[in-house]
Order: C-alpha cells, then structure tokens, then sequence
C-alpha cells in the first residue's frame, strides 16, 4: 500500500502469483512458499516492527523501492536472561501494475543484520 500512496495512486497493493523472493545467500522462493513461511511464524507479543523506504524509482508501469527493514523482539534464554534482539532487513522490490492493480514482481534481501543486547552477532551482504 506505500508504494500506491507515494505514487498518488491508491489502489490496493497485491503480491502477484509468480512473485519471486530472493533470499541473501541468492537462493529463490516463490509465493507460495512465502505464504506458507509466513504462516507457519508464531505470533510473538513482543516483536516490533518498521519499514522505511529509502527511495521509490518510478518507471513506466514499474516502480523499484529500496526499503529498510527494523523488527525487535525480547526472547527469554533457557536461564531465564532475557534478551533484545533486533533484525535489520535492506530489499529492494520491484512492483509492476496490471490494469489498474501494483503487483509486487520481485523482492531482493540485500543486507541482513542481526544484533543481540544492541551488540552485531551475524551481518550477511549479497555476494
């Protein structure tokens, strides 16, 4: 729906059928598999997220976002110490609009950031 409303253009946002995810390590996912990741997540009453757009490149019936991604969460260790974690997600997606329709096409992780207790424990870049 962002991608709508920052091009002024505020029919709904769908995820197309044939969308592909690209993963950081540049293994692929189709929409179906998304779905059923997605849906197998446990609810977590901590988890905290945001989305913030970098920049929105329109083209003729496209539009390429580069998107920041931040979620954090409180999970509790086997002894009890609990811990803040924080996962930080850079996409880049591309959208294609069908009749009157934004289609999201493609989804790219192109960073992926994990800290512990504010603290860097894993960082992955596309190669």
């Amino acid at each position: 729906m962002r991608y709508g409303q920052l091009l002024r253009d505020f029919s709904c946002v769908s995820v197309a059928l044939s969308i592909v995810s690209i993963d950081i390590t540049g293994q692929s996912e189709s929409a179906e598999q998304m779905i059923t990741g997605v849906n197998a997540l446990k609810p977590d009453p901590n988890k905290s997220s945001e989305t913030t757009l970098i920049s929105v490149v329109p083209a003729t019936g496209a539009v390429t976002v580069e998107q920041r991604y931040d979620m954090t969460t409180v999970k509790t260790a086997a002894d009890g110490t609990q811990h803040n974690i924080e996962l930080v997600a850079l996409s880049t997606d591309i959208s294609v609009k069908r009749a009157d329709v934004w289609l999201m096409a493609r989804t790219v992780t192109n960073e992926l950031s994990c800290f512990k207790d504010g603290k860097l424990v894993a960082r992955k870049q596309k190669a």
